[in-house]
């Protein structure tokens, strides 16, 4: 895992250029995930892959490459999907809390391709049971706009036609059962965002931390200090 695939498609080439020249990303910083599932009758795989932050795009992104080459409906766009990552993330891949996107993305992106399910925001995808990957309660995505990132990310003409860019949110068990009870729009509108703007980033990996020996002189000197 992690290793660059030699031998890409143009198709999936012209998305990771698309990634580089509008985000600008270091084509030598980019984690590639090569997937050796080739879906029945076709000719490309689905790859992920993750571009560290830069100075001017802070967030890791973690993309498919080569969704885009099933055609998925005759309405719909050719797609790929992506999700951001805080900076804080940790590419130590051999560990399932920092793993899991990988498996996330790519089982949503096989998902659309197997079921020729047309792909355009507000959608939400079910792919699991709870905690159905260690490292993470995620069990599905909301399909959004990218609102975190510059409009010229959306669209972009591939080949003969355009292939559009959407961001997929992470959910758990609670998310699925607010969107079931108040509809997708006002979930979307009102817990994916804040004062501040869109909550499009991956949680931080829950870490359960043991408390050590300092820990507790620590806060038993803190306890003596509030009695003074």
């Amino acid at each position: 895992m992690g290793h660059f695939r030699q031998n890409i498609t143009d198709r999936q080439a012209s998305v990771l250029a698309h990634y580089v020249g509008v985000l600008g990303f270091d084509e030598k910083k980019m984690h590639y995930f090569q997937s050796e599932e080739f879906l029945e009758d076709k000719g490309s795989a689905i790859d992920i892959v993750i571009f560290e932050p830069t100075d001017d795009f802070k967030y890791y992104l973690i993309t498919t490459v080569g969704l885009s080459s099933y055609k998925t409906n005759e309405n719909f766009a050719p797609v790929e999907i992506f999700m951001l990552l805080p900076p804080s993330w940790k590419t130590d891949f051999e560990r399932a809390e920092y793993v899991w996107p990988v498996i996330f993305l790519r089982d949503i992106a096989y998902f659309i391709a197997k079921n020729n399910v047309g792909v355009f925001p507000p959608q939400i995808y079910s792919v699991g049971e709870d905690k159905y990957l260690k490292g993470t309660d995620s069990i599905g995505g909301v399909l959004v706009f990218p609102e975190m990132t510059t409009l010229d990310l959306i669209e972009e003409k591939i080949e003969d036609r355009y292939t559009r860019f959407f961001q997929i949110v992470p959910i758990n068990k609670d998310d699925k059962a607010k969107i079931d009870d108040v509809g997708l729009g006002n979930f979307i509108e009102f817990d994916l965002h804040d004062a501040e703007g869109p909550v499009f980033v991956v949680r931080e990996p829950q870490i359960k931390k043991g408390v050590t020996a300092l820990d507790k002189i620590i806060a038993q000197n803190e306890k003596g200090l509030k009695g003074k």
